[in-house]
């Protein structure tokens, strides 16, 4: 039975079939055709041996292809297997599937393999040497060669973020996961939840509890975020090493303060936009600006409980004399 996370990431490149050419032509720069009419198909397939009597069903996660727009043989189909471990018999299976989908299809045929972990990196691409001849044939898109997308261009389709996302945060890298997730709760239909379903599954259980910690900061608190966030801790190796590069207490000292402030701004940034609550320009260039680690922790523990973004900096003028 396919997993969540397969099931997901399947559905991802199902709900917007250009995204499985597109990688195609970007990541492995193959010279596709115009394609028309790109499309999931079920991805069921019948295997039957008639001399055994033998039928069964095979499930790929997914199943797409497009027309060739003036050849009726020259479409291109694409078999999608996302993996998160070495699998024996998934090996040989992997070409079963990419025969019969070539041949129900009648096309020229991609195998393409989402690579989940290193291990599953390496596997993969060292399936096509075990062929005789060695060939290859798999297409992996991993953490190498996917990009690190840290920006969505259309909100309504958010599954390129997403792959990035997923790939990306199975090794740790965080980033690129908590744009797309918010652009995911940022949709207003049924993808909305099946969609954070699909891109939490791909995270371990310590990164999955620091998000949805993140996602519901009134109940939770988000000390470990704090110490895992990838800001606070770049700021605080790069004031270090400012520190460090001086020579000197005070340098260290120094830097290290300002390498703190920059990952509590980044927080205070990340909490609020996690919880839906909009900053205006001034408001973000006033965090930005602010350099007082006492003022910025005030501001992070004013943002896990805040129901405005105003009444983050609301208390500083009622306090002021």
């Amino acid at each position: 039975m396919p997993s969540t996370l397969h099931q997901g990431i399947a559905r991802i490149l199902i709900d917007e079939p250009p995204l499985a050419f597109r990688i195609l032509r970007e990541l492995f720069g193959l010279d596709l055709p115009a394609l028309r009419d790109l499309r999931a198909r079920h991805s069921v397939i019948d295997r039957f041996a008639p001399c055994f009597g033998d039928t069964h069903e095979l499930r790929p996660d997914g199943v797409l292809c497009g027309d060739h727009p003036t050849d009726p043989h020259g479409g291109v189909g694409i078999v999608i297997e996302a993996q998160r471990r070495p699998d024996r018999q998934k090996a040989a299976r992997l070409w079963v599937y990419w025969a019969l989908v070539a041949e129900e299809l009648g096309y020229v045929t991609a195998l393409l393999v989402i690579a989940l972990s290193d291990q599953v990196s390496a596997w993969a691409r060292g399936l096509g040497k075990r062929q005789l001849p060695p060939r290859d044939a798999l297409l992996v898109v991993d953490r190498q060669n996917m990009p690190v997308v840290t920006t969505v261009d259309d909100p309504q389709r958010p599954g390129w973020a997403m792959l990035s996302g997923i790939i990306h945060a199975a090794h740790g890298n965080l980033e690129p996961f908590t744009v797309a997730l918010k652009a995911v709760l940022r949709l207003e239909d049924q993808r909305r939840w099946r969609y954070a379903s699909y891109m939490l599954s791909a995270l371990d259980e310590d990164d999955r509890e620091l998000i949805l910690g993140a996602m519901n900061m009134q109940t939770h608190e988000i000390s470990d975020i704090e110490r895992r966030s990838v800001a606070f801790h770049d700021g605080r190796a790069e004031g270090l090493d400012e520190g460090l590069a001086k020579g000197l207490d005070e340098g260290r000292a120094k830097g290290l303060d300002e390498g703190l402030a920059k990952g509590l701004q980044q927080l205070v940034l990340t909490i609020l936009e996690l919880r839906g609550l909009a900053l205006s320009d001034a408001q973000r260039e006033r965090v930005i600006a602010c350099s007082e680690l006492t003022q910025l922790e005030r501001w992070r523990d004013r943002a896990k409980l805040a129901n405005d973004a105003t009444d983050v900096f609301t208390a500083e003028t009622l306090e002021a004399p």
